[in-house]
């Protein structure tokens, strides 16, 4: 009785105030103001309540505020997205916005599972996710990073047989791994729903069988080509998740090879690095494909030494390659600008130098782990731009 009292009375006021300011504690409020709430012992508490029930507001108005307690954060409505405020940064959708970090590494909680090289990453909202790889033996167990909490839990383990060398990227919610070896070259796709936890086979990849092939996304396709499969290939193909098929495009123009590099930025892909596996000579060139065009163009070849086994990633509007090995492992990290053509070095790799790593990229930060030095690793560091 005594809540419904106060906002009734609240409503007289309101009513009886028309466009004058009302005062809550005050009886001289701002006229600059609708509402002026004055206390020196309390606050204004929004409505709380988890990610899920935020998500059930049908249409929510632009600026409705709430507290998030599954994220600790205060969050607005934009109109498009939910802008979070936390102790952990701004986030929009759960992607770090804001200022820059000067280009740093830091440590952060070692990869979940067991020590590897040659697994795969993507990231789906605002969680990344590892599996598959080699340490001896090859695996199939995945795990799922929280960059928000630096936690790592186990989800449901690879559909399809353990491997290395595969292809991992996400579209529309639902991560693909695919390709790679056991020993005998593979050609399975599957798809990783996170909200279900569950793994669902798709149309095998048209190609041959292989490993070491790269992928990326442009829009609401995925392209996978390169590899190896008894032989250095260059073929390239589109998948399209929404009718799970597959549509091959022009072939790399570039010598075929193995164990390059591929990563996206706006509506280009990128391509770059590598081995070939005939006469075991590394490579540097790097291009770009043009999916609307179906054509490559060459770039300005890669800054650092030829390679291959090295990890890359875009953040925004620049692309990142570093680490990987010519004969010598290397830890070198360098920053590409399609805008200009142009690579800049980059402060080096937070870890040991090494080969075989994985990345995973969320807004304005990338995280590198696994791999291997001689030994292999499972320490994760993040990259803030």
């Amino acid at each position: 009785m005594k809540y419904i009292t106060i906002i009734l009375s609240f409503l007289i006021i309101c009513s009886n105030t028309f466009a004058q300011a009302v005062g809550i504690g005050t009886t001289t409020p701002s006229p600059s103001a609708k509402l002026e709430i004055n206390s020196t012992n309390s606050g204004l508490l929004l409505p709380r309540m988890t990610t899920m029930q935020r998500d059930g507001i049908s249409t929510p108005a632009a600026g409705l505020l709430i507290f998030n307690t599954s994220t600790d954060a205060l969050e607005m409505w934009n109109s498009n997205s939910w802008i979070s405020f936390s102790s952990q940064g701004i986030f929009n959708n759960g992607l770090p916005v804001g200022a820059t970090c000067n280009a740093t590494w830091t440590q952060k909680a070692d990869f979940g599972g067991v020590v590897r090289r040659g697994a795969v990453g993507f990231t789906i909202g605002t969680k990344g996710y590892i599996g598959t790889g080699y340490d001896g033996t090859y695996k199939k167990d995945f795990w799922e990073f929280d960059p928000i909490t630096n936690n790592w839990t186990q989800k449901a383990d690879f559909g399809g047989v353990a491997r290395s060398g595969a292809v991992g990227f996400s579209i529309g919610g639902k991560g693909y791994i695919g390709t790679g070896s056991d020993g005998t070259n593979k050609l399975d796709i599957w798809e990783y729903d996170p909200t279900t936890n569950s793994w669902l086979q798709r149309a095998d990849f048209p190609g041959t069988a292989r490993s070491g092939a790269v992928s990326f996304v442009v829009g609401t396709k995925g392209y996978i080509g390169s590899g190896y499969d008894g032989a250095d290939k260059n073929d390239f193909w589109e998948f399209n998740p929404s009718t799970n098929s597959w549509l091959q495009k022009a072939d790399f123009t570039g010598i075929a090879r193995s164990g390059a590099i591929g990563f996206s930025i706006g509506n280009k892909g990128y391509y770059g690095t590598g081995q070939l596996a005939t006469t075991g000579a590394f490579k540097k060139d790097f291009w770009e494909f043009d999916p609307i065009a179906n054509s490559w163009t060459p770039k300005l070849d890669y800054a650092g030494v030829s390679r291959t086994g090295a990890f890359g990633f875009s953040l925004g509007n620049k692309g990142y390659i570093g680490a990987g090995t010519n004969g010598t492992v290397r830890k070198d990290f360098w920053e590409y600008d399609p805008l200009m053509n142009t690579w800049v070095q980059k402060l080096d790799y937070g870890g040991t130098a090494r080969t075989g790593a994985v990345a995973l990229a969320f807004g304005s930060k990338a995280y590198v782990g696994t791999g291997n030095d001689g030994t292999y690793r499972k320490d994760f560091w993040e990259y803030c731009q």
